[in-house]
């Protein structure tokens, strides 16, 4: 197998056994990206002569007799822009970070590197990661890798469109609000939002470098890569206390359980009543439930009991608005004192509720957040998992965010359509896997996510290496065959 169309783990086999160089690995990467990366945009930093001298280094040492290997010894990967990456520039695509070099790596770099990774370069995203398109104002447009008219999702788009095409194996992402697995649904590959406070964020932007730290939940960071080995690989490697983040948690992860499909219970969602499913993805979802009860599982449509799924969105908004909004002037936020609140946009109510910044309000945002983690808790008390979209579309057009997003013929407010299914793990922190699932219209991917319960990743993942042997192979995109 070539090198570039190898999964992470088989890289490392491959590497650790001498049938593959980390060096040959390498320059078969860099000369991909050389060759696709120009009119996709993914990496916006290519650290060719570090790569190498890497590479380099993990040869001489697995040549040296008796010297223990770092489970993706010599394995090139990728680094969303967002993470710091010594010696290399972090600006989360804001125009003031232009020139910000970062002095250390972040944690969950460090940890990856520890680990053997070599590090290939860095991957574009949108202005301080806040869209689902991935169109920054310092490094250009990231295009889908089937559709290049389309988005490539984000923030992580760059990592995303960088997995897909094969010019990297395992990219670090983050996500607050869909941000590593919507990129993963729209490019046909896998990713993972582990449990909130599961893996450390230190080193990652936002938060601002040198300000105060107010990303304190909802925001996690997790791989995108193209199988669930791969996932469950790079999660044991990042996860953990690492001494900056209070809240990371020594919490073990444990193994995988080896599952079969027969007998698992799935819960199924196949729409919300917030924006409704595209015929095409509740195509797919009926047709994944299918799949899983022929093959033995016990599927039932499913959701938690009493979930007011529109309060559930408020509040996720909110929190998000809050720790945005935290160290904003009193004049950036007296605009939205006098707006209406009653707009039809959910997300300009939340900035009106938002703006005064208001400690009560925040702390009544966190006591119904508990009570919709103890509502999606007691799904899954009797659910091995829980099945649904991950956006209710394929991939669409690139547009301004001003204008709706447009589902089945039906307009959307544009930032509460594109977060309407992924918005509820992050509020409850559950980890939740994205697999590659189908196709819709013009052979566009199509993704499904499994949630589960917080802290429970190893049996997520044994669910989700269990339903990975129905899917068919995570397919390159038409363009990237080669």
């Amino acid at each position: 197998m070539h090198p570039c169309f190898a999964t992470a783990t088989q890289l490392a086999r491959a590497i650790r056994n001498g049938r593959l160089s980390a060096v040959e690995a390498t320059e078969a990467h860099l000369q991909r990206i050389a060759r696709l990366n120009g009119p996709l945009g993914a990496l916006v930093v290519v650290d060719r002569d570090g790569a190498l001298k890497a590479a380099r280094a993990a040869d001489r040492a697995r040549a040296r007799k008796g010297r223990a290997l770092g489970p993706l010894h010599g394995v090139p990967i990728t680094i969303k822009e967002a993470f710091d990456v010594a010696g290399l520039r972090t600006t989360s695509s804001h125009p003031p970070l232009e020139n910000n070099v970062a002095h250390q790596d972040a944690s969950a770099v460090a940890r990856l590197r520890a680990a053997g990774a070599v590090i290939l370069g860095k991957t574009n995203v949108p202005e301080l990661c806040a869209d689902f398109q991935t169109d920054s104002p310092l490094f250009g447009t990231t295009r889908n890798a089937w559709d290049a008219e389309r988005t490539a999702g984000g923030s992580t788009g760059g990592g995303a469109v960088a997995v897909a095409a094969r010019l990297s194996p395992l990219e670090l992402g983050s996500d607050i609000g869909g941000s590593v697995r919507n990129p993963a649904h729209y490019n046909g590959i896998f990713s993972l939002k582990p449990t909130e406070w599961r893996v450390p964020g230190h080193g990652h932007v936002p938060d601002l470098p040198g300000q105060t730290r107010t990303v304190r939940y909802m925001g996690v960071y997790g791989p995108l890569a193209r199988s669930v080995d791969d996932l469950e690989g790079a999660l044991h490697i990042i996860a953990g206390p690492d001494g900056y983040d209070a809240e990371a948690a020594p919490v073990p992860i444990g193994p995988a359980p080896a599952l079969t499909v027969a007998g698992l219970r799935i819960a199924v969602l196949e729409s919300n009543p917030l924006v409704p499913a595209s015929s095409d993805t509740a195509r797919v979802v009926q047709a994944t439930a299918r799949q899983l009860a022929k093959a033995g599982a016990k599927v039932k449509r499913a959701v938690p009991a009493g979930l007011d799924w529109q309060q559930a969105w408020d509040d996720w908004s909110d929190l998000f608005q809050y720790q945005v909004r935290a160290l904003q002037p009193l004049a950036d936020r007296q605009r939205f004192f006098t707006m209406a609140a009653d707009s039809p946009d959910p997300s300009r109510r939340s900035a009106v509720r938002t703006a005064q910044l208001d400690l009560g309000a925040f702390f009544a945002v966190l006591d119904r957040r508990d009570d919709v983690i103890r509502r999606c808790h007691a799904l899954l008390d009797d659910h091995d998992a829980w099945l649904m979209p991950v956006m209710p579309d394929v991939a669409f057009v690139r547009q301004s965010q001003r204008e709706p997003l447009v589902i089945d013929g039906k307009p959307y407010p544009y930032f509460f359509a594109g977060t309407s299914y992924n918005f509820l793990a992050n509020l409850t922190g559950q980890p939740s896997i994205v697999l590659p699932c189908g196709f819709g219209r013009g052979g566009l991917p199509i993704g499904l996510q499994l949630v589960g319960k917080r802290w429970g990743e190893a049996r997520l993942l044994g669910v989700a290496k269990a339903l990975e042997k129905l899917l068919p192979p995570c397919p390159a995109p038409p363009s990237c065959q080669d």
